[in-house]
């Protein structure tokens, strides 16, 4: 098995993300276990949205807090929320640790370099300038690895 052209293991983790059927209520338990407060915020629309490779809307709700130096987010779908990893995550009876993210600095050439080994994006989109990619990566690593990439606007000359 070749290596990956882009050095992945350099790579400092920056979110887990967790889905749960009522995150208010996670979040409640995490302040109370943990001494965290969360940041609720409700009916975020991912704009350009795939799942599985097709044009969805996705609506979530979030919670955020930070652990151990790292963002801790709490994902619900919303009432609108279509087809998506989080619904289906919920379908399979599963709640808890759903995904491990990253920042990188060329999200598609991490999606490039990933197809190269035959692990495919299962979703994807962008909420303001926030970019991201949920990899198909369950099997090899345990859990969904999430790319993001913060586009930068680029100043008027």
């Amino acid at each position: 098995m070749e290596n990956f052209d882009l050095n992945l293991v350099n790579l400092k983790v920056e979110q887990l993300s967790f889905v749960y059927k009522d995150i208010k209520k996670q979040a409640k338990i995490m302040e109370d276990t943990y001494g965290i407060k969360f940041a609720v915020m409700e009916n975020i629309i991912h704009e350009e949205a795939t799942f599985h490779g097709k044009e969805v809307s996705i609506v979530v709700n979030y919670a955020f807090s930070r652990l151990f130096g790292i963002q801790i987010e709490l994902q619900e779908p919303a009432e609108a929320c279509g087809d998506c990893l989080f619904k289906e995550f919920l379908d399979q009876g599963k709640e808890g640790l759903h995904s491990v993210g990253m920042y990188v600095e060329d999200l598609q050439a991490t999606i490039d370099e990933f197809k190269k080994k035959g692990i495919e994006v299962l979703q994807s989109g962008k909420i303001g300038k926030q970019w991201f990619a949920y990899f198909d990566t369950e099997n090899t690593f345990g859990a969904l690895l999430e790319f993001q990439q913060t586009v930068k606007r680029r100043r008027k000359k």
